[in-house]
């Protein structure tokens, strides 16, 4: 016994020593198996990783962490290393249990399956590692340029020349002033200039583009700067207006900037918005575009460019590139009246490109011809804007079709630069009933897009995205300023009524003295956080048809205010109004009012004589009832129900008595549209009625 323990002891410990090794050569079949099970879960999981970082990397302006780069490198590696050890194994014949005595290849079994066992623990590994990401990607540091898009452009080489050399060579010049006729191709140039730095900036670290527009907003200025040096909103909110200019100052005068700044029309004073003078020793340039030459001297720029229309050969040159291919090898004939139609242009490149899309698959003489005796009927010298008018006016004319024309004229009543949503301005359109007067509220918005087409296609209204909204699905669109100037000239009966439609955006014009021009008016939009109150009552209003009174600060509707509109007004748009709180009960005098929008306002509860709008088709109440006085909107029982509603909309907002009004909505005839956010449980189904309503959060 003595002998026996010590001997089973060694024994045991001999086994130990040679079961592992033993297991790589008896095991190796199962450990590859196990193997190519673990690279292939290792492989789907690195896909994932991969194609969730690429999605990221094309959605946001991100890239992937160094600690997922360096792991996806490691992956590869890995696999490239268990490639070549499969296919060892592949080769080497079924290695069986030890029977009688090793086989001669055991030494190349024991490599193998060691080698097999390693990957098998470093496949779990990876894997395991890959569950220690906090994050897949990083935000990317913002460009020194951003990358705007731009056609080919033409004749503008001469004063791209001219103002890179005053921004790269000349270190005394620190502000530089573009100036010109509206549509000259100020803003081109600008573009040209932001595009050479893109691929050659010489040392500047960061280029910052504004758009100031006709109302000038400094505000707005300043946090499209502050946008741009990533200056949290979380600080800037916080601060004060002083705070704000003195922050911005303060991480300029760390940088070597290019501020471009697009659009001015009257003296900016840029120390007032924060940015920096400029200094030798800081290198940093200030480049503004205008129209107007004094302008220039007011803002005290060091350099001056005067921006000048194309030459004769420049202007066919750009006219042909916007015919396009129609042009090409087409009859001699039609190739001098090209020529004619761009020397009519008289070089100015808003007009050359409005005409020349106009043109396009223009392929009989006999169109050629119309258009150059058009354009010779109208004013030859480009002294001033209403000669731009006239030449667009052919665009506007080649619709040919008095009912878009009607819809483009009705884009006037939004603010200059202004990103109309087309669902909002096709619901305005509707309204007004000029997309006809049928009760299929589809088919109509189906035309309103039509509609949409055919003036973006005739170059009138441009597509563009708001950046500030994450919701991709709300498509915009934009008037360019010179065209909307144009659009308003012609809505005003090329000039010759004034006052036909007001866009006031201005407190001090509803003053005394300027109230009298609502008496002309047909169409008025008070748009804009400059209004704070319109207590000043307008005289009599016999002809007005369109009242918006949008995104304001006003909070009361003085009593009398809509007297004198009794029995013309059909639109009232006074959505946007957060301080209103109160229903202007007046509203309920509008016996031929047919779109009342009362959206985005704090009203908690319509009256009982709503009852007696009795040409009321479209009632919009989104958003609405957030006020101190309720979280909720109140409609009297019998309120509506005699309506003739086709159109009824209380997305996010909520009724006081559900049941009782979803109840009432049941029986209402002409009912044919309904968005509203109700309980399924309370929501009852509407014959003949399309409905959008909210279930857990979810459009249904």
């Amino acid at each position: 016994m003595d002998l026996a323990t010590p001997l089973s002891e060694l024994v045991k410990e001999l086994w130990g020593l040679a079961s592992k090794p033993l297991g790589y050569i008896c095991n190796l079949k199962d450990n590859v198996d196990a193997l190519r099970k673990a690279i292939e879960e290792l492989e789907a999981t690195s896909r994932d990783v991969k194609a969730t970082v690429e999605r990221e990397e094309e959605e946001a302006l991100v890239r992937r962490t160094n600690q997922v780069e360096n792991w996806l490198g490691k992956v590869r590696e890995f696999e490239d290393g268990v490639d070549r050890v499969l296919q060892e194994a592949g080769e080497r014949n079924r290695i069986k249990c030890l029977s009688r005595c090793l086989p001669p290849n055991c030494w190349s079994g024991y490599k193998l399956g060691k080698r097999v066992d390693r990957l098998i623990n470093e496949a779990r590994e990876l894997q395991h590692k890959k569950g220690e990401f906090k994050d897949f990607t990083s935000p990317l540091p913002p460009p020194q340029v951003l990358e705007m898009p731009m056609d080919k452009t033409v004749g503008l080489d001469d004063p791209l020349n001219r103002v890179w050399k005053w921004l790269v060579d000349e270190k005394q010049i620190g502000v530089i002033g573009l100036f010109g006729k509206g549509g000259v191709g100020k803003t081109t140039l600008m573009k040209r200039i932001n595009d050479k730095l893109l691929h050659a900036n010489q040392g500047f670290e960061i280029v910052i583009w504004v758009v100031v527009s006709r109302q000038m907003n400094e505000d707005s200025i300043r946090d499209a700067i502050r946008k741009r040096l990533h200056i949290q909103n979380e600080s800037w909110d916080r601060s004060t207006q002083e705070e704000r200019v003195n922050h911005l100052c303060y991480v300029l005068n760390r940088k070597k900037f290019v501020l471009l700044v697009d659009d001015v029309w009257a003296r900016l004073d840029l120390s007032k918005i924060g940015v920096p003078h400029s200094s030798p020793e800081n290198g940093s340039k200030v480049v503004f575009t205008t129209r107007s030459k004094q302008v220039c001297d007011q803002m005290k720029a060091d350099e001056t460019w005067e921006v000048q229309c194309l030459t004769s050969k420049e202007a066919l040159t750009l006219f042909k590139k916007n015919v396009g291919k129609s042009l090409e090898n087409c009859h001699q004939e039609i190739q001098d009246l090209a020529k004619d139609i761009a020397e009519e242009c008289k070089g100015l490149p808003l007009a050359l490109i409005t005409v020349g899309r106009a043109m396009a698959s223009r392929e009989h003489p006999h169109e050629w011809h119309y258009t150059l005796k058009t354009l010779r009927n109208k004013p030859h010298e480009l002294s001033g804007m209403e000669e731009v008018y006239h030449i667009l006016e052919f665009s506007y004319n080649s619709i040919n079709d008095s009912t878009i024309q009607l819809c483009f004229l009705y884009c006037c009543l939004f603010p200059e630069d202004y990103l109309i949503r087309t669902n909002d301005l096709i619901e305005l359109w509707i309204g007004e009933g000029l997309l006809g007067d049928t009760d299929d509220v589809y088919s109509m918005r189906d035309r309103g897009e039509y509609f949409l087409g055919s003036l973006k296609m005739a170059c009138l209204l441009e597509s563009v995205r708001d950046d500030d909204d994450d919701d991709d699905e709300d498509q915009c669109v934009k008037m360019h300023d010179v065209i909307r100037d144009m659009a308003i000239w012609i809505a005003r009966d090329h000039g010759r009524r004034e006052n036909k439609l007001l866009v006031i955006e201005k407190e001090e014009d509803l003053s005394a003295k300027m109230i009298f021009k609502w008496g002309e008016a047909k169409k008025v939009s008070l748009w804009g956080r400059c209004i704070q109150n319109i207590d000043q009552a307008p005289p009599r209003c016999s002809q007005l048809e369109t009242l918006f009174v949008r995104k304001t600060f006003v909070s009361l509707v003085p009593r009398g205010f809509f007297d004198s509109m009794a029995t013309c007004l059909t639109v009232l748009d006074l959505s946007n109004n957060s301080d209103i709180v109160l229903f202007p009960e007046e509203i309920c005098d509008l016996i031929n009012l047919q779109y009342l929008n009362l959206s985005q306002t704090n009203i908690s509860e319509l009256p009982m004589e709503m009852k007696n709008l009795t040409h009321l088709r479209r009632l919009l109440l989104n958003h609405m009832g957030y006020s101190e006085v309720g979280d909720s909107v109140l409609i009297p029982m019998g309120a509506i129900t005699s309506l003739p509603l086709n159109v009824f909309s209380m997305w996010e907002s909520y009724s006081k008595k559900e049941e009782e009004m979803v109840e009432e909505l049941g029986h209402m005839q002409d009912l044919t549209d309904l968005s509203i956010k109700y309980l399924p449980s309370i929501l009852r189904p509407i014959r003949g009625c399309v409905m959008t309503y909210s279930l857990a959060g979810k459009l249904s």
